[in-house]
């Protein structure tokens, strides 16, 4: 996430541009009231994290939360139950995506500093592979269907790697560095942002070719992103000017347009409850109600910390699990929000 380069001028002219379009987005600026649907139930530190902190990752069977902590160079395991950091991976150049495969218990790190992609045993922590993309090795995501990783990288890639046997497949070609990105496994479609070029790629997993380029005009830093596969929805967060969009996956038009907080960073859609949670640097967690596959509304913002704008939300759990970077006198900490509705009175 370092590779915006963006002329000042041109972000000046957005930020205007934003409070003239600010009266044709979808009004949902409310403050959180006596009804959150999230609750703040546990707040964990980490007295010795300094710096960033990227992606989170979980092992629901032995309790375990896999910390990117960027800004320390190491990956921390977290006993959820004992709220002690149990293991760390040292030595890292700037990790930033960890992703937990259970049924393989392997555990897979990127690094930005290298643009690696690692591949230990989550039991005892041995490496057991070492791909190098190059240059900043970022987001990952797993296909469980197909059995692959996908992993954002460098100045314009994603590359597909075999999570059973640690090989790479294929390596597809982008226009600048891939941010989020999500798996659409109905339509073997993999759906990314692409910030540097101001662009949304859509490529087909049959041909592993890009079929479609979404350029935007109004909108830069297209950061995080979520996927409502049912109803064919997808939600990109933006930074300038901050705002959620939603396209139609299969046409890629936009059907709504919603102001949200500052810094979005993570986005995940809660198919359940048809809610959208994002959490944003600016210190919100921003609730967002699905009406309708078309219509949105601000279900709750939830006041959480400054530069809090990583995050897991765990639907199996009901929680999110959401990274706060230490702050002057204030310790780094992990905070669990649980869903309201599946807390014990």
């Amino acid at each position: 996430m370092k590779r915006i380069n963006v002329i000042i001028a041109r972000v000046l002219f957005l930020f205007v541009l934003s409070g003239i379009l600010g009266g044709c987005t979808t009004a949902i600026r409310a403050e959180n009231g006596d009804n959150p649907v999230f609750q703040l139930i546990k707040t964990i530190p980490l007295p010795h994290v300094s710096g960033r902190i990227d992606h989170l990752s979980i092992d629901l069977i032995n309790h375990r939360l896999f910390i990117s902590a960027l800004g320390y160079n190491s990956i921390l395991v977290l006993d959820l139950k004992t709220e002690k950091i149990t293991h760390r991976i040292s030595g890292l150049e700037h990790p930033q995506g960890v992703l937990y495969i259970p049924k393989l218990n392997k555990l897979f790190v990127s690094t930005a500093g290298d643009g690696k992609l690692f591949v230990y045993n989550a039991g005892n922590f041995q490496l057991q592979k070492t791909i190098d993309f190059g240059d900043d090795a970022d987001n990952l995501r797993y296909d469980s269907v197909s059995g692959i990783v996908y992993v954002g990288y460098g100045s314009g890639g994603l590359g597909l790697v075999n999570a059973k046997n640690n090989r790479l497949i294929k390596k597809i070609p982008l226009d600048g560095h891939p941010e989020a990105f999500s798996v659409n496994k109905q339509d073997s479609l993999v759906y990314v942002n692409i910030p540097d070029a101001r662009e949304l790629a859509t490529i087909s997993l049959k041909n592993y070719q890009v079929v479609n380029r979404t350029s935007f005009i109004s909108s830069l830093w297209n950061f995080p992103m979520a996927l409502d596969s049912d109803h064919h929805r997808l939600f990109v967060g933006y930074r300038v000017p901050s705002r959620l969009k939603v396209f139609d996956s299969r046409t890629m038009k936009t059907v709504t347009t919603l102001k949200i907080d500052r810094d979005a960073d993570d986005i995940y859609y809660d198919s359940q409850k048809k809610q959208i949670y994002i959490s944003c640097g600016g210190g919100y967690l921003e609730v967002i109600r699905q009406e309708t596959p078309d219509i949105y509304k601000l279900q709750a913002r939830i006041k959480t910390a400054e530069g809090a704008r990583t995050s897991l939300y765990v639907p199996q759990q009901k929680q999110l699990y959401l990274a706060v970077p230490k702050s002057g006198n204030n310790s780094a900490q992990i905070r669990i929000y649980q869903r309201k509705d599946a807390v014990t009175p």
